[in-house]
């Protein structure tokens, strides 16, 4: 008795396992996953999800040998038996024993499938298809629907599924300027000193596009003219090929233009499509074209450039050049002097050649005209000033160079061994020990023999 109740336990147990293998078998004979034209997956609570409008490719990947199934999404839990229209019914058709494989068989005048567009890999059919946008014009509005697949009257599987509303929307993070530095009258690319960033906050890709022909090529950016996908965030870098620009500071407004790829709206007899296009405010690009660390100024009204330096640092007792650059079409009077209390004048050069002041020359658009000022610091502590009287074209300006003067440069500052008077007192300090040496050997090979 007590080995027939055994019997009779293992196999309500083998039936148990059975059953539970055959629900598992049954639950995994579909799997779908939803993914819009980029690639991009959808989902939403964990359940695949239709952007209402557009294209997507439903991606059924199928663990048995199968020729002819349908493919249903419906609004709720339960097809509607009457009054099926776009708002809450369509179904699709595989069958690999008809000339057409995939068609729609909802039974609408638009089509929501696109045949050519749908393809089957082995055990993967992915259908093009979509479902046209009825819902509410809501933010983030979304409705519950339900995704079933069927095969000979069997259904193979069913899915909660998400369909929800088109938003489209980017978000910006830039600084209100980029700051680019190149030298004049030189063809160079120069990389911003900052950078800006999209992010995609709808839920279709946005394409970002710029006319570089708009702006001469001048203005390069990366990661323009392609797509930002779903929830992605693009960082974006500028870089300014300059073009033998004369010295100046040049300012430029640059405009993106961020609109929805055409090919991923469904075109129906329900709706009328729109793709808005919007212009994206890149940072305003301010080009530094001159020398480093040199104040860049305009003479007014004249297109004569000065360029010099704001501030420098000397110590008491040194001789220091410093150069300043003009440039730009015209007659040049350029006077320069030192204050001769803290800093002194010592030479005066235009070019390579020595001058004095005024210097009068004719300044050219296409090179520099260098002018370099040999000073030398006289006290610590000080303050000294160099300036600049320009004249051009009847327009007269003064620029200054002010000098901080520091203390003389004292000996733990200097390198002894480098001086002369420390290299001598070790040449004599060798030549003693060397005789030294020879005198001792000496004395001891005359004490030997």
């Amino acid at each position: 008795m007590k080995t027939e109740n055994t019997m009779i336990v293992l196999v309500i147990l083998l039936l148990s396992v059975s059953t539970i293998a055959s629900v598992v078998t049954a639950a995994d004979n579909v799997t779908v996953k939803i993914s819009i034209l980029d690639g991009k997956e959808l989902t939403r609570f964990n359940k695949p999800e239709l952007i209402a409008g557009l294209w997507h490719y439903v991606n059924l990947t199928i663990y048995q040998t199968i020729d002819e199934f349908t493919l249903r999404v419906y609004k709720g839990d339960t097809p509607p038996t009457q009054n099926k229209n776009i708002t809450n019914y369509y179904e699709w058709e595989y069958d690999e024993n008809t000339q057409l494989k995939w068609a729609d068989i909802s039974g609408y005048s638009t089509k929501y499938i696109k045949p050519d567009s749908c393809t089957k890999n082995e055990n993967v059919y992915s259908f093009y298809i979509g479902v046209d946008d009825t819902l509410p014009n809501i933010v983030d509005y979304y409705e519950n629907w339900t995704l079933d697949v069927f095969s000979n009257g069997n259904q193979l599987h069913s899915d909660r599924l998400v369909i929800a509303k088109l938003n489209t929307g980017i978000s910006m993070s830039k600084p209100a300027s980029i700051s680019f530095f190149v030298y004049p009258f030189t063809t160079m690319d120069a990389q911003g000193d900052a950078f800006f960033k999209i992010g995609n906050v709808g839920n279709i890709p946005v394409s970002l596009t710029i006319d570089y022909e708009q702006y001469d090529n001048i203005v390069e950016i990366t990661n323009f003219n392609t797509n930002i996908s779903i929830d992605e965030v693009t960082t974006h870098y500028i870089t300014v090929h300059s073009k033998s620009w004369q010295p100046k500071i040049l300012e430029m407004t640059v405009e993106g233009v961020g609109s929805y790829p055409k090919s991923f709206f469904i075109d129906s007899d329900a709706t009328v499509v729109l793709y808005p296009a919007f212009t994206i405010d890149i940072p305003l690009l301010r080009i530094h074209i001159g020398h480093n660390n040199y104040k860049i100024n305009e003479l007014s009204g004249t297109g004569v450039t000065f360029q010099h330096l704001d501030q420098v640092t000397m110590y008491e007792g040194e001789i220091k050049e410093i150069k300043a650059y003009v440039s730009g079409d015209g007659a040049v009077n350029l006077d320069v002097r030192t204050d001769e209390q803290n800093i002194q004048l010592i030479k005066l050069y235009d070019h390579n050649t020595e001058t004095s002041s005024p210097i009068m020359f004719t300044s050219s658009n296409t090179s520099e005209r260098i002018i370099t000022v040999r000073v030398k610091a006289i006290s610590e502590g000080t303050t000294g000033v160099i300036t600049y009287t320009l004249t051009s074209g009847g327009a007269t300006q003064t620029y200054t160079t002010q000098i901080t003067i520091g203390p003389p440069a004292s000996s733990d500052d200097n390198d002894l061994s480098a001086s002369p008077d420390f290299i001598g007192k070790i040449i004599v300090v060798m030549l003693v020990l060397i005789v030294v040496i020879y005198m001792v050997v000496s004395h001891l090979r005359h004490k030997r023999g």
